[in-house]
């Protein structure tokens, strides 16, 4: 198996169709065997988030306080 980090998409596409072994990507393009997202990039919780990560934490947060400001506003006016 060999790992591409942060490799141009072409360039992992042409490792990836040389080579007999699995390639697996973090940040090299749709053309490697596998795809690997590190958890803290993900949800945005490091202090230098790659490029290549997009923070699928933030709309979560965002549900879980307009959650919480509905459930505040309800049991204020009752």
């Amino acid at each position: 198996m060999l790992l591409l980090e942060y490799v141009p998409e072409l360039l992992a596409k042409k490792i990836t169709e040389t080579l007999e072994i699995p390639v697996i990507g973090i940040g090299a393009g749709v053309y490697t065997d596998g795809q690997i997202l590190v958890l803290q990039d993900m949800l945005g919780i490091t202090n230098n988030i790659p490029i290549f990560a997009k923070n699928y934490l933030n709309n979560y947060i965002n549900i879980a306080i307009s959650k919480y400001i509905k459930e505040v506003e309800s049991s204020i006016s009752q």
